[in-house]
């Protein structure tokens, strides 16, 4: 009866464990972030790449954080994906200027991250 019990108890721990876990191993971090700025229009473009069967679900990319020469200056959250592929987002920045350094930060809602950094010409 103990004995029953306990390969039990482990089928069921396993099972438990299984659910927990397995949204993790699905997810994954953006793939590759592309930035680019705008001198003429002081726009910063941003396309996180970040494959998702359904970006309205419950996997896209959560989090977009942005730094100019290290000072936060964006932090958006978001709560859908724009496309299955891709997440994107448009800033201005009026003080940015040649010579200054973004860096940008995007946060898959399961797992992972990246980070890129910008140089402005």
């Amino acid at each position: 009866m103990i004995k029953f019990l306990t390969i039990k108890s482990l089928i069921i721990i396993f099972i438990i464990g299984f659910k927990l876990f397995s949204g993790v191993a699905f997810a994954h971090p953006p793939s590759t972030i592309n930035a680019a700025f705008d001198q003429d229009t002081k726009i910063l473009t941003v396309q996180a790449l970040h494959n998702v069967p359904n970006p309205t679900g419950d996997h896209y990319i959560q989090e977009i954080k942005i730094k100019l020469n290290g000072k936060d200056m964006v932090l958006q959250y978001f709560l859908t994906q724009s496309s299955s592929g891709v997440q994107e987002a448009q800033y201005l920045f009026i003080d940015a200027k040649s010579g200054d350094t973004i860096e940008v930060y995007a946060l898959c809602n399961k797992f992972g991250d990246k980070t890129i950094t910008l140089n402005i010409d």
